[in-house]
């Protein structure tokens, strides 16, 4: 066993000497061995971080730091994967049986062709990989580290996904057949979203093809699955990747795992808490990174939410080309969306920010940071992604997880100044009730003096009154701020239900108008056929008309010509008489 720890040592301590270009055509024929991976493994104990992978995730996070921050990101990671996926009671059966199979389909398929020579796929550590990647993330990292950061081969990119995501559930797989079979309110918004998302890509861009279905139905199943987020524009964008490399059915279990174990849900909530976490999070980064167009952002008064939102509820893929969000991708499903999103904003307006600087119209600076972000990298995602991997030193985790610590103490701060506001009101109110108490109590107290009962007990009884007054009840105000908090929530939920409303009715609107003005244009185009038409027979009848004038000027012209002629002639005979 000593020796098959030290063989793995030495592997990690070549793969960390050697440059992450290298790494990504090593030979690596030895990997299963080395690993002791069963390829015929049936159990989720392991994939899902049952107790011997915590153990050894414990003990491999309690050694000395790496010097590769990214590591981290990918133990820590795969350690919260684990961690809820063991809440999760919906996923009972993670199947990496089915994924191998899936990997060796696509092995067989590529071998047959010219594509494998030109990608040169390490089939061995991407079975090993898809096997069991906890495992493998644990035991080599370093090399999964530089694997990911090169880029997944296209061929396999859809089974690593499910692997390294967990996605596999026969559960899910069932869900998602009886959810498409159902209605879902959400389904004429989806429809009207389709056309809108991806609108270059092939697969997305024929209206009513292969894959606007495939797109509304992963999407109608998730509004059924979870009601809380039901249906939002920015989802699409997310499914619309998973969708170009794999099956629309792993592609919803996926997608389910991005929103539940990635964090992304909580942006597409009722509130969208998470959103507003991120967009907190990303703002001190900003200002901390770079101070100085941060500034220069705040001057201009180009506000966080204005441009980074798209990113963070999209994972770029709102305004980015779809090669850097695959690319993207893999590192997301490796090291968590949160942190890459963060990584990748700050280093592309890292490299962006002296053109930044320059510009000096509000208008400008957003179009760039909404469109043109990208240009400085002149098509060239993985000098994107080497950007982003080297501020994996700055933002790292405890730096986010303590900016979240501060927002949320902020929170609080908020709502004990907002129930002390309220507090003080009750407490006037209740100073005010008191007064009006007093002065009762001062008349009954004069009228009994009038009257033959003994005095001493009202005063007695004015006392305990007065002081009983004096003294307002403090739970009773407590459970009165709760009521109002309660009704306060239930309002702003009512009046965002009444804007959703609101937004239904202007969509319908909008539908009417649109069938309108398309009745209005049939009905004019009508209008116009007919004049047309009548135009056309009024020019028949005036053709008609001309041709039969000039048939008889034609024909006068003949008849002068024959009066003329016999004139001429008769002319001559007489002159031959004369003669």
């Amino acid at each position: 066993m000593s020796k098959l720890v030290n063989a793995l040592q030495q592997q990690e301590e070549e793969y960390v000497r050697r440059p992450p270009l290298h790494l990504r055509t090593s030979k690596s024929s030895t990997i299963r061995h080395n690993l002791l991976l069963s390829p015929t493994r049936t159990t989720s104990g392991s994939l899902r971080g049952g107790p011997t992978s915590r153990r050894r995730t414990n003990s491999l996070t309690a050694g000395p730091k790496k010097k590769d921050d990214s590591i981290e990101f990918i133990l820590a990671q795969i350690e919260r994967q684990n961690a809820k996926l063991d809440e999760d009671p919906k996923s009972v059966c993670i199947q990496s049986n089915q994924l191998k199979t899936h990997l060796s389909t696509i092995q067989n398929l590529a071998v047959t062709s010219d594509d494998v020579i030109i990608e040169g796929i390490d089939w061995e550590f991407w079975t090993a990989l898809t096997e069991d990647f906890s495992s493998v993330a644990l035991k080599l990292p370093h090399l999964v580290s530089a694997k990911l950061r090169a880029g997944i081969p296209a061929k396999v990119r859809g089974v690593i996904w499910q692997a390294m995501s967990q996605s596999a559930s026969l559960n899910l797989e069932t869900v998602y057949g009886q959810l498409v079979a159902e209605h879902s309110p959400y389904e004429r918004i989806i429809q009207r979203d389709l056309a809108r998302t991806f609108p270059g890509i092939d697969m997305f861009k024929q209206e009513g093809g292969h894959g606007q279905q495939s797109l509304e139905r992963v999407l109608k199943a998730y509004s059924l699955y979870d009601s809380l987020v039901g249906y939002c524009q920015g989802l699409a964008f997310l499914v619309g990747p998973l969708l170009l490399n794999m099956p629309e059915q792993q592609a919803f279990c996926v997608f389910v795992r991005i929103m539940e174990t990635y964090e992304m849900r909580t942006m597409f909530t009722l509130n969208m808490e998470g959103l507003q976490l991120r967009l907190y999070q990303f703002s001190n980064l900003l200002d901390q990174i770079l101070p100085d167009l941060s500034d220069f952002l705040n001057l201009h008064e180009v506000n966080v939410p204005m441009y980074a939102s798209q990113w963070f509820l999209t994972l770029f893929a709102y305004a980015f080309p779809m090669e850097l969000i695959l690319r993207i991708y893999d590192i997301v499903f490796a090291e968590g969306a949160a942190e890459t999103i963060m990584r990748v904003s700050i280093a592309m307006l890292k490299r962006s920010q002296e053109k930044l600087l320059k510009l000096t119209e509000f208008e400008d600076i957003l179009d760039f940071l909404s469109n043109k972000l990208y240009d400085s990298y002149n098509n060239d995602p993985t000098q994107v992604i080497s950007d982003a991997v080297e501020l994996s030193g700055v933002i790292t985790k405890e730096k986010m997880d303590h900016i979240a610590e501060t927002y949320v103490a902020e929170l609080e701060q908020e709502q004990k100044q907002t129930e002390q506001v309220l507090a003080v009101r009750f407490n006037f109110w209740s100073k005010n009730n008191t007064s009006t108490a007093r002065s009762k109590n001062r008349k009954k107290k004069t009228m009994s003096w009038y009257s033959s009962a003994p005095p001493k007990k009202s005063c007695e009884s004015e006392r305990h009154s007065t002081s009983s007054l004096r003294e307002p009840d403090v739970s009773q105000l407590h459970h009165q701020i709760e009521d109002l908090l309660s009704a306060l929530q239930q309002t702003q939920r009512e009046s965002i239900e009444l804007k959703d409303d609101l937004m239904q009715s202007r969509l319908d609107k909008m539908d009417v108008e649109a069938e309108r003005d398309a009745l209005k244009m049939t009905m004019a185009s009508a209008f116009h056929n007919t004049k047309y038409e009548r135009e056309s027979i009024d020019l028949r009848r005036e053709n008609a008309k001309l041709k039969q004038e000039n048939d008889d000027l034609i024909h006068q012209q003949l008849m002068s010509k024959d009066a003329l002629t016999a004139l001429v002639e008769r002319m001559l005979d007489m002159k031959n008489k004369k003669l």
